[in-house]
Parts: structure tokens; sequence; C-alpha cells
């Protein structure tokens, strides 16, 4: 098929992405890291600059019918802040363009800015600038500014052959979430689940812990799919995977919830995104480290998988010992 040919559904956002980083490639030298991992990477000295962003469109990312105003500003910052969390950095300002209904009431926005100073001031971040304009429909676009220590920050091509891979928290619930809100709206609902999916935890204190104490080789955050956020890993890396399919860590409303929605259990915790959870790799000289930090913070750090030379590829160990090579399993906006 030509490139005339082609669109963005044959090659998926991924590689949509990919092409983007070959058009786009960038030769200057304090530009430490660009496309292609959670956050671009400035050299400023002693301190790395961090740069991120995000979008949220209606009717794509949320629906005004199951998302108030108030925890749709909060998550706006929050899955901008996450993406500095799996760098191991700190969040400080950022900047929000924001798309408009005209018709949109007042008290929409209010209680949107509401919730986004609310999240802002949780973290410490200031907003420092911005445009509004009119749109058909709510778009909201946030660019978040931090920083860290050069010689502490995590990226995605750290992981070695051998290291353990660990994923904090518990996954799955903010996709299953969203399955139930989208068949149940905001009526009869396991709050749990739903709350996972509107109003996500970004693990900043995990990842400046992870980062700090050099316990993490490779890290990013779980927002595409535990399968696809660890494809991206092991592409950076340029290494191969197994995961043990009993190890997903599950909560007690998903095991509750997970079989009216899907015939395999696992299924939507391996595939589905916006946990906003960290999945990292570490050497297994440093398990005790990673367990008393888990203790330390109250967060739950899983084992979930080894890394594999890279002619491995990624494979799941069913829970019944079945080996399975998987393909690229999460969100992917073309597809």
């Amino acid at each position: 098929m030509s490139i005339t040919k082609k669109t963005l559904q044959d090659i998926g956002e991924f590689g949509l992405i990919a092409k983007i980083r070959n058009w786009m490639a960038t030769s200057r030298p304090e530009v430490v890291r660009s496309i292609g991992d959670d956050v671009a990477v400035i050299d400023m000295g002693q301190k790395a600059l961090l740069l991120t962003t995000d979008i949220l469109i209606e009717d794509i990312h949320f629906e005004r019918s199951w998302t108030d105003p108030y925890r749709l500003g909060r998550k706006s910052l929050a899955v901008n802040i996450s993406d500095i969390a799996a760098m191991g950095g700190t969040p400080k300002y950022f900047l929000i363009s924001i798309g408009l209904p005209k018709r949109l009431p007042l008290s929409f926005t209010s209680l949107f800015y509401r919730g986004l100073k609310d999240e802002a001031r949780r973290f410490q971040v200031d907003l420092i600038g911005g445009d509004t304009s009119l749109s058909p429909k709510i778009i909201i676009n946030i660019c978040l500014i931090g920083e860290g220590k050069k010689g502490n920050i995590l990226f995605r091509n750290g992981a070695k052959v051998g290291d353990d891979l660990y994923a904090s928290g518990t996954l799955g619930d903010a996709a299953l979430g969203l399955k139930i809100l989208q068949d149940k709206g905001l009526r009869k609902k396991p709050k749990g689940l739903v709350n996972k999916h509107l109003s996500p935890t970004p693990r900043v204190e995990l990842g400046q812990a992870l980062a700090k104490k050099h316990i993490a080789s490779a890290m990013i955050d779980i927002s595409d799919g535990l399968l696809n956020d660890t494809n991206h890993i092991l592409e950076e890396s340029k290494v191969g995977a197994q995961l043990w399919e009993d190890r997903i860590p599950l909560s007690t409303l998903y095991r509750r919830w997970a079989q009216t929605y899907s015939k395999a259990p696992y299924q939507i915790a391996l595939s589905g995104g916006e946990d906003y959870e960290l999945l990292f790799t570490a050497s297994p000289q440093k398990r005790a480290k990673v367990s008393s930090l888990a203790r330390s913070l109250n967060i739950p750090l899983t084992r979930v998988g080894e890394i594999l030379p890279e002619k491995e590829g990624v494979h799941l160990i069913r829970k019944g010992g079945k080996e399975v090579k998987l393909p690229r399993l999460g969100f992917d906006h073309f597809r």
C-alpha cells in the first residue's frame, strides 16, 4: 500500500508517532530526550527541564453525561502530572488551552476550574498561562512543566535482561470503571471503579523515590494499558519480556465486576488504559529495597514479569501455565 493510500487507521496511533519522530527529529545538544518518552527532557545545567502535554476531547475521552466538571478539571491536570511522576520529576507550572461551546453553562466552567485549582494545589503546581477558544465540543489541552535532577531522571530505555518488571497499585479498575459508566452512567455504580476512571491519582511520591534511591532502571506510567506500556519500555530498551497473568494485581471490586464485562477476567487489566499507575523495571538485587519502599509509602508494588532478550518478544504465562505469544494490545486512538 502506497503512503498516499494509507490512512491513520492503517498505521495506528503508535505508527503515526513513529513517523512524526522521524519527520521532526532534533539534533540540539541540550535536548536530552524528545519524542519517545513520557516527557521531553532539556538540559538546564544542574537540573533538567521536563515538559509534557496531554489532550482531552469531549466524546472521545469523556462524555458530559457521566463526567462532572469538577472531577474533569482534576483529571485534566492529573494525567499530565502522571507523566512527570513516571520520570521521577517534580511538577511545577502549567498552561492550559481550552475550547468551549458558547452555550456551555458558566457553572460548568467554574466547577471545572475549581477542580483544576484543587489538583494544582495538591501537587503545588501553578497555572501560568494558556488560551481559550470557541469550539463545538469541549477540548482541553494542558502543557505541564516540571524539573528533575539530571542524574535521577528515569527513561523508558534503561531496562536490562534479567530485570524484574513491577506495577504499582491495582490494574484494570479505571478501564472497567469506564465500561460501567458507558453502560450505566452515573446511576447504580460501584463507586470505587468509577472513581478510578474519573479521579486518577498520579504516583508522584513513588516516582520520585524510585528515581532518587536509584531503584528503577526504566519506568513509564500506565496510560495505554499494561501490555501497550510494557511494549513502550521494551521497544525503547531493545528487550523482550515475560508477564505472569496470575500476578497481575487486581482489586476486590475488579474481580467482582470484571466477569460482567469480559469472559476473560484478566483481559481488561491487560489491555485497558488510564490506570496511571507506574510500571518499572529493577534489578533482582533491588527486591528488598522495592519491598521496603512499598511498605514505607503504603503502595502495593507487584512483580508482574521479567525482562528477556529482545528475540524472545513478549509472552504471557496464563494462570494454568500455558504460554501465549502476545501481539500489541491496548488502546489506540486510530484503531
